[in-house]
């Protein structure tokens, strides 16, 4: 007999191996439950007894041509160890070769090129700006400056002067201050503040919105440890205006001609962008920020449109002769 630490030890080993444990008590010992073999033929065994019976009703005396439990577990020791002598035996897989080299190539950086880092500096002043102005009240906006050489500059507003908001908008990199302006589809699409002002009426001067305006709108004020300048109102050029203007092409047809009403109509549209583009230089030049990409794409702007003004003028001088004669 054994006890009771061996027959629970017995029960798990058996177990393991899958062997069935059920509810019939061994009637040798009465206290142990037998476990069915899980192959036929079918066997029972009580882990106490260490006899194995064909079925639950007979003798549970070995016979003498029956292995015992303890023949049983002999008989399983050899198949594992030569298992395990096989398995080491056989020949192994040989070792994988590591390569220092990637499988795949390493993601290197992109190079930071010269339009990088004047986007990032861009960037950077920016923030600075728009920075110091809230401090002063201003409002920052969540529309950006439609200027190509502005990448993603949200624009600022000045601070209430009286009961409503300001409808300027400005740029602190650039320098341009827009409106709104309704389009021809319906909706809103900013402009800038003189290009605005000079297409609501092409005979009003563009004094009147210059006086408008306040000191801050043409006025920059000395600031980055005293590198910028200080443009001063007096330093404003003169209002322009076309009834000012002196030209012999102001002087009235007595027969109007739909070719010279058409170049009149393009002579004085280009004359002031022209004067737009003048105004937008001298914010660019005496701004906080120098930026010589955009001053550059201003002067050639500025070029293109005084040619075309020429070439205008001498269609009209030509149209006028033709009249004339």
């Amino acid at each position: 007999m054994t006890t009771i630490v061996d027959v629970s030890g017995k029960l798990g080993e058996y177990m393991l191996k899958g062997w069935i444990l059920t509810d019939e008590i061994c009637t040798q010992c009465r206290k142990v439950p037998l476990m069915r073999s899980p192959k036929a033929p079918i066997s029972h065994f009580c882990a106490n007894c260490d006899n194995v019976s064909a079925t639950p009703s007979a003798s549970f005396q070995a016979p003498s041509n029956q292995p015992g439990a303890t023949q049983i577990r002999m008989q399983s020791l050899p198949s594992s160890t030569s298992t395990s002598h096989r398995s080491h035996s056989r020949s192994s897989t040989p070792p994988t070769e590591i390569s220092d080299s990637l499988s795949s190539p390493t993601f290197a950086l992109p190079v930071d090129t010269e339009e990088i880092m004047r986007r990032r500096q861009q960037s950077d002043n920016a923030s600075s700006e728009i920075g110091r102005r809230m401090l002063k009240g201003w409002a920052m906006l969540a529309e950006e400056c439609p200027n190509l050489q502005c990448y993603g500059i949200p624009l600022v507003r000045p601070p209430k002067t009286g009961a409503e908001k300001d409808p300027r908008k400005e740029c602190v990199v650039c320098g341009t201050v827009y409106v709104e302006e309704n389009d021809e589809f319906g909706g809103k699409r900013l402009v800038p503040l003189i290009a605005n002002a000079t297409s609501d009426s092409t005979n009003q001067p563009l004094a009147n919105f210059a006086q408008a305006a306040p000191t801050s709108s043409i006025t920059i004020t000395a600031r980055d440890k005293g590198k910028a300048r200080l443009l001063a109102t007096s330093e404003a050029p003169p209002p322009f205006s076309m009834a000012n203007a002196k030209s012999p092409l102001n002087i009235p047809l007595t027969s109007s001609s739909p070719t010279y009403v058409a170049l009149d109509s393009s002579a004085k549209s280009l004359e002031l962008a022209l004067h737009a583009l003048s105004e937008r230089m001298m914010l660019l030049a005496g701004g906080p920020i120098l930026d010589p990409s955009v001053i550059a794409q201003t002067a050639d702007a500025m070029s293109k449109v005084s040619q075309a003004l020429t070439q205008v003028k001498q269609l009209q001088w030509s149209e006028r002769e033709a009249v004339g004669a």
